[in-house]
């Protein structure tokens, strides 16, 4: 495809991804016992049922409404700090999901906090901060929300034109270069200081590269992939069923630019894979109302499952940006995955978070007025995938649950022989214990913190190329003392307990995903 027409596809997939199609017009059908509290505002009856939850349950705590920005707090050391351990642990999540009188019908919606922990001079110090885009400035100056949401109506809403007019940069944080990106989903990647946190603009993917203003306002999704040699390798979806493919250098610098028309329907991908060759793009079994009869319906209530829809995986050349082959799979939906590598004959093996059905979707709703769900009639399992040349596939299903898949960041695309997941085993509603899977023997080490935390995502620390060495890091919320530690495990023995455990006098909102930059 010539450039000239690749540019003028992608500008009309940014236009398809703007806020017109994102919001939709009619309000979010709310649970009928809420309503009856208060026919005036579903929001503001959620409200009302959360914090009425909250006195029972104290364990919603990591959903309250934070209203303020945390300044610098040195935490306290339990265990010995490992001196070779410098660097900042960044964290992004909603943290703001209430203004005036209203709260938010999903835990999506919220604006987004950066957390960063600083580890430097046998120390370690947290700052919070939240991300200043347009939306977030605008309503905290009027006190109230101004824009309807994916599954929130606001009465009055202002109108919007274009994605970024909505981007709450809540999910991801990743270094780039001197600055740190946060990062949403269907809009701009937002550059911080990586030292102040301070909000510093909306990224322009095509600044100072051949593509120039061509690509602003295209989304760019959440969950990056970056290589060893420090290219960062990314999508964005459009509503039509297109998905950008991106390629950057580790300073930001737009390298490569495509296209690719999925023909996919279901309204949200959130995450992808590489291999050393190719990029893996799988479409889950969703579809979307709003496709049919539907069109009134808000973006998150118009997706759907589809049982009969199999998943399929679109195999992507990295060098040309082009498709090269299709599988499908058994129907599923994965929020993440691990890791992708591949043979020399061209298999190619890939590990999701996986499940039968998107009842998730709703249930991160349904904890916005108080309801947690039993983690044990609905929760993703680890699934090992093969993708065969001759095109077919094999699954094998690892017992146990999991959730938030991570691998050595020098074994992006490569082959990796371990993979740290978090799954539950004392509490019913949150997750509660680390584990590392050996791919190769099935044999799994973990540690359960216990029903008295709530765990958060872990991710990985190494200063060498060798599996196994390094650091598994990772926030938990400490229900009864209503504090949040930062844990530090040796990646090869987590059953041995946290190394280290880092205390703030306070807990945190609770997040999604985070990366860190070593110094």
């Amino acid at each position: 495809m010539q450039r000239r027409q690749l540019l003028k596809n992608i500008a009309g997939a940014s236009t398809c991804i703007g806020a017109s199609s994102l919001l939709m017009s009619v309000p979010f059908a709310v649970n009928a016992k809420i309503v009856n509290k208060n026919q005036i505002d579903p929001l503001a009856n959620i409200k009302t049922s959360f914090a009425d939850a909250l006195k029972d349950n104290p364990s919603l705590l990591g959903l309250k409404n934070t209203a303020n920005n945390f300044a610098h707090q040195q935490l306290t050391i339990e265990g010995k700090l490992p001196k070779d351990l410098t660097g900042v642990f960044y964290r992004n999540g909603p943290a703001k999901y209430e203004q005036g009188n209203q709260r938010y019908s999903h835990q999506f919606e919220g604006d987004g906090m950066i957390n960063s922990f600083t580890f430097a001079n046998g120390n370690i110090v947290h700052q919070g901060k939240f991300v200043e885009t347009t939306k977030f400035v605008q309503e905290q100056q009027q006190n109230k929300f101004l824009y309807s949401g994916p599954l929130s109506d606001i009465k009055n809403s202002r109108k919007v034109t274009q994605a970024d007019t909505v981007n709450t940069a809540n999910i991801n944080v990743i270094p780039v270069d001197d600055e740190i990106w946060a990062l949403w989903e269907s809009g701009s990647a937002t550059a911080l200081d990586a030292t102040t946190l301070a909000t510093k603009r909306r990224v322009n993917l095509g600044a100072n590269s051949q593509y120039g203003d061509k690509l602003k306002g295209l989304a760019f999704s959440a969950h990056p992939k970056i290589e060893a040699n420090g290219d960062i390798w990314n999508f964005g979806l459009s509503l039509s069923g297109h998905v950008a493919l991106y390629q950057l250098s580790s300073k930001g610098l737009m390298k490569n630019v495509g296209i690719i028309n999925a023909r996919y329907r279901g309204k949200m991908l959130h995450d992808f894979l590489i291999t050393h060759k190719h990029i893996l793009l799988i479409l889950p079994s969703l579809t979307s109302q709003a496709d049919r009869s539907h069109s009134n319906l808000k973006l998150f209530a118009s997706i759907e499952y589809d049982s009969k829809q199999p998943m399929r995986v679109l195999v992507i050349d990295k060098q040309t940006l082009t498709l090269k082959k299709q599988y499908e799979l058994d129907a599923g939906f994965a929020f993440h995955f691990g890791n992708a590598w591949e043979e020399n004959d061209g298999t190619i093996h890939f590990d999701a978070s996986i499940n039968d059905n998107f009842k998730v979707m709703d249930e991160l709703s349904e904890i916005m007025s108080g309801t947690a769900k039993n983690l044990d009639q609905n929760s993703p399992h680890t699934a090992l995938f093969t993708l065969k040349p001759n095109g077919g596939t094999t699954k094998v299903v690892v017992d146990g649950d999991s959730e938030f898949p991570r691998v050595y960041d020098h074994l992006v695309g490569q082959r990796n022989k371990t993979l740290y997941t978090l799954s539950h085993t004392q509490s019913q509603f949150w997750r509660d214990t680390v584990c590392c899977l050996n791919m190769d023997s099935g044999k799994k080490d973990t540690f359960i913190y216990g029903d008295e935390f709530i765990a958060e995502e872990h991710i990985i620390i190494s200063n060498t190329a060798k599996e196994g060495d390094g650091y598994l890091l990772g926030t938990a919320l400490h229900i009864p003392s209503k504090r949040t530690c930062l844990n530090i495990f040796s990646a090869n023995n987590l059953k041995g307990g946290p190394i280290c455990r880092a205390w703030l006098p306070y807990h945190l909102p609770l997040g999604l995903h985070g990366n860190f930059k070593a110094s």
